[in-house]
């Protein structure tokens, strides 16, 4: 039984609750401070931890929030967490195509905190990554890399040799571009500089045969070290057949003639491969699931799930509209059709969903880093 109420509202001081006094503030700071523990039972838990602080109380050792807050506390924190979400978008401004939305394709900044989205780049850009001071994203459409600086002002245009490239990264050691493409299913290397290549390997034999389509849908790329990992729909060339055996598997960045090894397997069209405090992570893109080091399952949403990002305190997944909802027709409970993205605490599961209601595909999310971050 508590010895007494603190409350700070005078109408209730020398009154008693369930036969327990209520006094004033004053009246706890009289107490003998090593011989009392408060337990904060008020919402507004952040005003009296400031007065507790400033008067000399330490958290954990005399004083504690009641345990219901930190639901609360997380939902605080969330609801009013601010932060620059970068997104890139590869729909088509052609209302003839497939992949049209009234928004159309483009880079943009979503503003969550004052929930404000705002067109930095027209186009259908892929994934996007920054070097550096410069920022570089595959424009699908116009088959060029496009080069920015960190307002999106376009500092170059790399015109690409051949359609269909999607995924792009930067090794810092070797100042190399590092690019995939979905349609011939190559990684190539360019020289950063002058963007003159340096190096193009087919993922298989497969390619070599059939140069025609798509043998196991490359994508998207990150690099860790001397290592590139790579995603795909299908290791064994055979998603057109619906043989989604995808993954992600791993190049040497000085041997990539010798080939890859497979390192995730039984993936149902994968993306965004990123290495995230030391760990590769991924989505299981088909199936809405995030993958964590070890192969852990980390996180389940209702969508087709591509970008991913971290910002050292949060993650952050991306969500398109899913134009492939018969394949989960008695898989899902929940199919969700919404483009957006994900503010996902990893420890507890919470997500708040962000929406981007006139848009239909979400490929790549980035925080942009400072000087102090890098």
């Amino acid at each position: 039984t508590p010895d007494y109420i603190v409350d700070r509202n005078p109408i209730y001081h020398g009154t008693t609750y369930n036969e327990i006094d209520v006094v004033a503030p004053k009246y706890l700071l009289a107490d003998t401070k090593n011989e009392i523990y408060i337990v904060i039972t008020s919402g507004v838990y952040e005003g009296i931890i400031a007065f507790l602080v400033e008067h000399g109380f330490e958290a954990g050792r005399d004083f504690c929030c009641c345990p219901e807050y930190q639901d609360f506390y997380l939902l605080d924190e969330m609801r009013n967490y601010e932060k620059n979400v970068i997104v890139s978008c590869s729909d088509y401004h052609d209302n003839t195509m497939t992949r049209y939305s009234r928004a159309g394709g483009g880079i943009y900044n979503y503003h969550i905190g004052p929930n404000e989205l705002s067109l930095l780049v027209k186009g259908s850009f892929r994934q996007l990554i920054q070097a550096r001071d410069v920022i570089y994203a595959v424009e699908f459409v116009e088959c060029k890399l496009y080069k920015f600086d960190k307002q999106f002002n376009v500092i170059d245009k790399f015109t690409l040799d051949e359609a269909n490239f999607c995924g792009v990264d930067y090794d810092l050691k070797r100042d190399l571009i590092v690019l995939v493409n979905a349609k011939s299913d190559t990684v190539s290397l360019y020289k950063a500089a002058d963007f003159s290549l340096v190096e193009r390997v087919e993922f298989s034999e497969k390619n070599k045969r059939d140069k025609v389509t798509s043998q196991h849908h490359l994508n998207d790329v990150c690099i860790d070290g001397d290592y590139i990992y790579v995603s795909y729909f299908s290791h064994s060339g055979n998603w057109k057949k619906n043989i989604h055996d995808g993954g992600v598997s791993e190049f040497h960045i000085e041997r990539m003639s010798e080939g890859s090894v497979k390192v995730v397997t039984d993936l149902w069209k994968p993306h965004s491969p990123k290495i995230i405090n030391g760990e590769l992570c991924y989505l299981d893109s088909m199936r809405g699931k995030f993958y964590t080091g070890n192969q852990t399952l980390s996180g389940e949403f209702h969508g087709f799930a591509r970008g991913l990002a971290y910002d050292d305190r949060f993650y952050y997944i991306g969500q398109s509209e899913d134009m492939y909802m018969s394949k989960r027709f008695n898989i899902s409970n929940n199919i969700m059709l919404n483009a957006g993205f994900y503010l996902f605490d990893l420890e507890t599961k919470a997500s708040r969903f962000y929406p981007m209601l006139d848009n239909m595909n979400i490929h790549d999310l980035m925080i942009l880093k400072g000087e102090d971050d890098e």
